[in-house]
């Protein structure tokens, strides 16, 4: 739950909606702008591998500098850029990383009723020693947990925007690789092969009908000497709406049907439930509240066959001054490993004060409190960090 992501429709909501954003201003390079950007935080984590007993605390730092091109042509975007990411703890030097994020994406309109969006991303990054796979076990790994990910997203829509019917074509491809290579962690490298289509249509000014279907291929790379493979094949069928049904209210629904049939016949297949839904309500203007829930499977971190989710976040967000805001979320779920017994409930609470002191610095003052209560006595833990962010731009 700590990486828990609300759903790209509500973080648009939110970012088109909200006065407060800090320019960033680029350098002219011709057919290019170049936007630099430069984040550095400083703070204490009462329990960096989080362990269920007398963990590690330190003070940490990062520092992630990026650096992003820009070629805005007529309605059409060309970004490409590099990201790297340093920690540093000062009490467990174990825990250090460096981190590089490429990515590119291209928005493209060849006329009012075909456009493409696609991105492409390698990064090459890790998991905090207690954290996805080495849950309850972080002392025993002498270093965070590297990978190594590679995604590639495309989606073709036709149809005009102000057309009652729409359809959006999607592909996406992504690749994890772990660093470790023995048998208990070479069986975490896979591949995701996914197909999918959106048909919209519309009933309203402002509301969309959705009909969606999706097709996942999961393969993993390595099956230990007598065990069943975690290769399946998921297939989701949804329907729902979006909508903005007024200037301070926008959102978006959809529930249907999911089934996950694993090729080995030892794994029990799954078919069910599967929802998303999230709602931007602005009862004011400076005021922000967002909804978000969910119902999927998941892929397991180590126990049992798959994982079955089920999550609620709120935030709220608040510009009391042109230069200041607040923020405060609570975000709740529960994961079920099936085929294990194993039982997780997760708890995340965060607060922030933001503050833009000059147009190009942004300073950001933040607590997060993390708990995990499962039924398996070693997997639980809780764990404080406070934090001082500075984002600086030209």
């Amino acid at each position: 739950m700590s990486k828990t992501k609300l759903a790209s429709a509500i973080g648009l909501a939110y970012v088109c909606s909200s006065s407060f954003a800090q320019e960033e201003v680029g350098i002219d390079l011709g057919a290019f702008e170049l936007v630099p950007t430069l984040t550095t935080t400083v703070g204490f984590n009462d329990n960096v591998t989080r362990s269920n007993d007398e963990g590690i605390d330190s003070w940490f730092s990062t520092v992630v500098p990026k650096f992003t091109l820009i070629n805005n042509f007529g309605l059409n975007s060309l970004r490409l850029g590099y990201q790297l990411s340093r920690g540093d703890y000062y009490s467990s030097s174990a825990d250090d990383f460096t981190d590089h994020l490429l990515f590119a994406s291209l928005d493209y309109e060849f006329n009012s009723r075909h456009r493409i969006k696609s991105s492409i991303n390698f990064e090459d990054g890790h998991d905090d020693r207690g954290e996805r796979y080495s849950i309850g076990r972080g002392d025993e790994l002498t270093s965070p947990d590297e990978y190594k990910e590679s995604d590639v997203d495309f989606t073709y829509s036709y149809g005009a925007l102000s057309a009652q019917g729409r359809l959006d074509i999607n592909v996406n491809y992504r690749d994890l690789d772990y660093k470790l290579g023995t048998d208990e962690y070479l069986i975490r490298d896979r591949s995701y092969s996914e197909i999918g289509g959106t048909f919209y249509y519309n009933i309203g000014a402002t509301t969309d009908l959705l009909f969606e279907t999706t097709l996942t291929d999961v393969d993993y790379a390595f099956t230990p000497v007598g065990s069943n493979t975690l290769d399946s094949i998921e297939t989701s069928y949804l329907v729902g709406a979006q909508w903005q049904s007024t200037a301070s209210t926008s959102g978006y629904a959809k529930i249907g049907y999911q089934d996950k049939d694993f090729d080995a016949a030892g794994r029990e297949s799954f078919s069910g439930l599967k929802w998303q839904a999230g709602v931007v309500w602005e009862p004011i203007d400076r005021a922000t509240f967002i909804l978000d829930t969910q119902n999927e499977t998941r892929e397991t971190n180590g126990e049992g066959n798959f994982i079955r989710r089920k999550d609620v976040s709120l935030q709220w967000r608040h510009e009391w001054l042109q230069r200041l805001r607040t923020q405060a979320g609570v975000a709740v779920g529960n994961d079920d490993y099936e085929g294990s017994g194993r039982s997780d409930d997760i708890t995340d609470w965060n607060l922030a004060v933001i503050y833009e002191f000059q147009r190009w610095l942004t300073f950001n003052l933040g607590y997060t409190y993390s708990e995990r209560d499962s039924n398996s006595n070693i997997i639980d833990y809780d764990q404080n960090i406070y934090r001082l962010t500075a984002k600086v731009t030209l």
